[in-house]
């Protein structure tokens, strides 16, 4: 085989607007200081069964081995976003070796599986010595791949993945189109994230969360609205730098949350933990029903990680950044 090149993507996640975003109200997101390395190699004919075809996904981590094979081995998600990548790309890509890995656990709410595309992507271009996709192409390829993933999934994960650091999105509600912003902000977002364990994925949420809404849509209309107003909010705040204002704007958008069923007790009770030990606000971010927990501080997160340890749930600091930057070697 060839030098591997990489491709690399950061994992994110939702400061305001979750499920809300769904029905046409802003959100804010923003990439963190983990993500997903993919290595990208070209086969020779003799190795690992190369008269199959490809391109071969493996992640060592996680224990996965997959094809663009419907009937082959590997989870049915992966092997048809692999399909959508030879669609993409053409026969270049049948000879490629895929090889990922992470520092973002999957199903956690952290935007694994479109830091996985983005990466995929990146790696991709690279190795066929194509010039960078420019932002737009590699948001609408990376929902290509999404899709495959999740359905019909609202852009926000994907699109702030691709783009890098703190974004304001809006999906318009007729024509699936968005309004995407980068925010400047004035002064760092410092965050502890527990995982409160695997939610049961994206699209189920939301369909789930749709089912309950039918049965009182003037009520749940008027939760979403309130997401987004709390979303408008928090751009502000955090344009200015307010970050106090912030948080309790998190604490509020929490409080919807659970009020639209997405919450769980061991949720509640992490959020309940950052905020006794010195959060200025804390929610859930992504799906719910288990996921991630994030905390935003003032300064050093490394307390409240702790606290969140001491509930027997996986913890790290981070910190809003700009994943465009932070392209690995």
């Amino acid at each position: 085989m060839i030098d591997a090149v990489f491709g690399y993507a950061p994992g994110k996640v939702i400061l305001f607007g979750e499920h809300a975003v769904v029905y046409g109200q802003p959100a804010i997101a923003g990439t963190i200081d983990r993500g997903i390395r993919v290595a990208v190699t070209q086969k020779d004919g003799r190795a690992d069964a190369g008269h199959l075809e490809g391109p071969l996904f493996r992640s060592h981590s996680l224990g996965l081995r997959a094809r663009p094979d419907p009937n082959g081995e590997g989870p049915e998600g992966l092997r048809k976003a692999l399909a959508v990548l030879v669609e993409l790309y053409g026969e270049r890509v049948k000879h490629l070796v895929l090889s990922a890995e992470g520092t973002i656990p999957a199903g956690a709410g952290l935007g694994s599986s479109a830091a996985l595309s983005v990466a995929l992507l990146r790696g991709v271009q690279r190795v066929l010595d194509e010039p960078a996709l420019r932002d737009d192409a590699l948001v609408e390829r990376a929902f290509a791949l999404e899709r495959v993933f999740h359905g019909n999934p609202s852009g926000v994960d994907h699109t702030t993945i691709a783009l890098g650091g703190c974004v304001a999105y809006r999906r318009s509600n007729g024509d699936g189109a968005a309004s995407v912003e980068r925010l400047k902000l004035p002064r760092r977002l410092r965050l502890a994230v527990a995982v409160a364990g695997s939610h049961g994925g994206t699209a189920r949420a939301v369909a789930a969360l749709k089912d309950r809404a039918r049965r009182h849509q003037g009520a749940y209309q008027r939760i979403y609205e309130g997401i987004g107003a709390l979303a408008t909010e928090g751009r502000a705040a955090l344009e200015e730098g307010a970050l106090a204002a912030v948080g309790e704007l998190m604490d509020l958008n929490q409080g919807y949350l659970n009020a639209l069923g997405v919450s769980t007790p061991a949720i509640e009770a992490l959020c309940a933990t950052a905020r006794e030990r010195g959060a200025l606000g804390a929610k859930l971010s992504g799906a719910g029903g288990g996921g991630a927990v994030i905390a935003l501080v003032e300064d050093d997160p490394a307390t409240i990680v702790r606290a969140f340890e001491a509930h027997g749930v996986p913890s790290f600091a981070t910190e809003i950044v700009d994943g465009t930057a932070v392209e690995a070697a």
